[in-house]
């Protein structure tokens, strides 16, 4: 009897054992669209009556453990129908497809658990469904408080203002497309120059935005904020698309998938598309500005086991245009000349660049993932300009080109892991990055665009190694601690070939700690704090030649804000904010290098506002405001010139079951001081955009109108000196760009 009872009792233990085993193997999965059967990142899955969750991962895929049997998952995510089911008995594997629907704000939680990516902002997510996007530039558009002012014909890149920051084109906002830094340093047109023009919206799946410098993985230029985008792996279906508009804008797009079940390469999961762009603009100005762009992009993705996936990349790109650059206002208001015309319409230029990108994402076990990549660019740039006219050279003017000859070899990776030291719900994050420029920059004065002498001629190479630590801390129920520690080290070389051959070199290093709490209050309010340090590297030039200032300026910046959701139908974000500079770099164009104008602070609110009366109608506001002032100058000279105060973005979007979708959107730059004693102030604007879509499973019809009330306003605004070819002297003088006026563009894609 005792053999017996001992006999059960070690049947019941290994029983208990095997269940638990059981019980505890995780399941695996994939979640894909149902439309498209492509996997969905980010899908939220929670193993209900328990605080068990996860995401899915950049293919949609899955691993979680589930307690005991049966189990009841929801998948849910933005944009689908979320998805309940019951598991009745152990799985290994569980793969579910999801349905698209119209934008739910109701299916939005304020909760840093159910946050893949933390730190970034949900409203700015929420824009970028929402909003209509036709260009590269659009993608910005949805950031809250972001401006960008276009001055040079349509093919430079745009100038960037956020949080009282005008970052000339790049200066202190980084971008990212497919983890290639787009900001260019030491560029011959400025520091950080960031021209986004190569990127076809079309191809964008996703994008991350952040405000300040707080994100761990972000070094040189995220110091107001930055911008992430990501191209997708595969299309669920070939497109051509054309669109055509007032003063002659034709686009023209193909994208078509190069691998189907019928050829593939290998026999592991593949997939591969080419994207084809070009674009002609004649423009409004009377002078033609005949921006011509060929853009084509091609990606290529194959699961090398069940563990590896190997994603590689190739994009091209080819721009030339003419400009009219910016008027002076005294020579509309005499009569000299209107809004539209141009004092030099010889300004122009073109551009070419190549990118090769190859990353690697390996999953070594359930806890850990390693990333690599490697990176190769190559940039060409022209660009003739006329800022003053006739004020050097009242002969023949004082057209100067700039150019460059830019390669850039980068390798960066990364090592994720739950748990490190078996803390449980922690996610640790080390990652390295290596990048090497190697540019040849010249200046030249020019006659119109026929050569006259060199300026400046000179070889640069830089490089910057970084190494980040990046610590996700699930502290409580409610609090998640996110910080991190950032090393970045820079050698500078330069060879000067003209005016002065020389050689130097520097190099520079900088910390940059991170560190944010969210804590929920419930699963609708969230408060949270920041508080990091971020840099931008200076221009090399400055960095040799100037030793007594630190070649990496260190900025600090601190937010203290909120999200929160009220009932199902309105989510918003409030903040206050503080940035600190420690140096206020200035570029002076016609000689490679910078002005400093000392430390800097700027200090301002934020609040975005979603709401979502009904499900087929969407209205949001966003409001911007900041106050900056240089802290080296006497108060009556203090503020920041070209720094936007007021600003404010925000619209209405109705989405019927019929597929038709409009949108009407408003954009409001307030006035803004343009030297530092505030007596010249640059005029606000206020803009009004319309769009509507309608479509079918085969086609779709677009219309979209910018600027629907023809308002006369002014994109980018300078206040400098310049001298007419009728004046004897130089003139302080407001220098603007036009804004569009009306401009319809009339879309049709086809779909097979």
């Amino acid at each position: 009897m005792l053999k017996k009872m001992i006999f059960c009792s070690v049947c019941v233990v290994l029983l208990s054992l095997t269940i638990h085993a059981q019980n505890n193997t995780p399941l695996k999965g994939r979640v894909t669209d149902a439309d498209t059967n492509i996997g969905i990142s980010n899908v939220a899955i929670k193993l209900l009556a328990t605080a068990n969750g996860t995401l899915t991962n950049n293919d949609g895929s899955y691993s979680i453990t589930l307690a005991s049997i049966p189990a009841k998952l929801e998948f849910s995510i933005l944009g689908y129908q979320p998805k309940t089911v019951i598991v009745k008995e152990q799985l290994e594997n569980l793969n579910i497809s999801i349905k698209k629907t119209a934008t739910e704000l109701s299916e939005i939680v304020i909760s840093s658990s159910a946050e893949k990516i933390l730190g970034t902002h949900k409203t700015s997510k929420i824009s970028l469904q929402l909003m209509p996007i036709s260009s590269a530039q659009d993608l910005l558009k949805t950031i809250p408080g972001l401006f960008i002012a276009q001055h040079a014909g349509g093919g430079k890149a745009e100038q960037i203002f956020l949080r009282g920051f005008d970052n000339d084109h790049g200066t202190d906002f980084a971008v990212m497309v497919d983890d290639i830094p787009a900001n260019l340093s030491s560029h011959a047109h400025g520091q950080g120059y960031a021209d986004l023009h190569f990127l076809i919206p079309e191809t964008i799946k996703d994008a991350d935005y952040y405000k300040g410098p707080h994100e761990s993985s972000l070094g040189n230029f995220a110091v107001s904020g930055a911008a992430k985008f990501s191209s997708k792996n595969r299309l669920h279906r070939n497109l051509l698309k054309i669109e055509y508009g007032q003063y002659d804008f034709i686009r023209a797009l193909a994208m078509v998938s190069l691998i189907n079940e019928k050829n593939v390469l290998t026999k592991n999961n593949e997939s591969a598309y080419i994207a084809i762009e070009g674009t002609y603009n004649k423009s409004f100005f009377n002078s033609p500005q005949n921006l011509r762009r060929l853009n084509t992009f091609t990606k290529y993705n194959v699961d090398l086991s069940n563990t590896s996936t190997l994603s590689t990349s190739i994009s091209t790109f080819h721009s030339d245009w003419n400009a009219s650059g910016q008027i002076p206002l005294r020579a509309v208001e005499l009569g000299l000349i209107n809004r539209f015309d141009a004092i030099d319409n010889q300004e122009g230029g073109d551009t070419k660049r190549i990118h090769i990108n190859t990353q690697l994402d390996t999953k070594i076990s359930e806890n850990i993932r390693l990333k690599n990549q490697m990176y190769y660019v190559s940039n060409r740039y022209n660009l003739f300009s006329n800022f003053s006219f006739y004020q050097n050279n009242p002969i023949d003017g004082d057209m100067i080109h700039q150019e460059e000859n830019r390669h850039i070899y980068a390798y960066q990776g990364s090592i994720t892991t739950k748990k490190l030291f078996q803390i449980n719900k922690s996610n640790t994050t080390l990652g390295w990055q290596v990048q090497h420029n190697n540019n040849k920059i010249g200046l030249n004065n020019t006659i119109g665009r026929t050569f006259r002498d060199i300026v400046n001629h000179s070889k640069i190479k830089e490089t910057n190694y970084a190494l980040y630590l990046k610590e996700r801390l699930q502290a409580t129920s409610r609090l998640t601690v996110l910080a991190g520690l950032r090393a970045d080290y820079f050698r500078f070389n330069l060879a000067e070939i003209v005016p002065t051959p020389q050689k130097g070199d520097n190099t520079a290093f900088r910390w940059s700690p991170k560190l944010s709490l969210f804590y929920d209050f419930t699963k609708n309010f969230q408060l949270y704090a920041k508080a990091s340090s971020g840099f931008h590297s200076n221009y090399t030039n400055a960095a040799v030649k100037n030793k007594t200032v630190h070649a990496l300026p260190k900025a600090i910046g601190y937010d203290l804000g909120t999200e929160f959701k009220i009932g199902n139908n309105l989510i918003g974000n409030l903040a206050t904010w503080y940035l600190e500079s420690d140096a206020e770099f200035v570029f002076v164009a016609d000689s490679f290098e910078f002005e400093n104008k000392g430390r800097s602070k700027r200090i301002g609110g934020e609040a975005s506002f979603r709401y979502q009366p009904f499900s087929y109608f969407w209205l949001d506001t966003d409001l911007n405001y900041s106050y900056g002032t240089l802290l080296d100058t006497p108060k009556a000279e203090n503020k920041i010139p070209s720094a936007p105060r007021f600003s404010s973005t925000g619209g209405a979007t109705l989405q019927l079951q019929n597929r038709l979708k409009g949108s009407l959107r408003y954009r409001y730059l307030g006035e803004r001081p343009l030297i530092e004693d505030e007596s010249v102030i640059a005029q606000d604007y206020f803009i009004l955009d319309a769009a509507i879509n309608y479509t079918k499973p085969s086609y779709e019809i677009g219309l979209s109108i910018e600027n629907v009330f023809n308002q006369k306003w002014r994109e980018a605004i300078f206040y400098d000196s310049s001298q007419l070819q009728t004046e004897a002297n130089p003139v302080d003088d407001i220098h603007f760009t036009p804004g569009t006026p009306f401009l319809a563009k009339l879309s049709l894609t086809y779909f097979f």
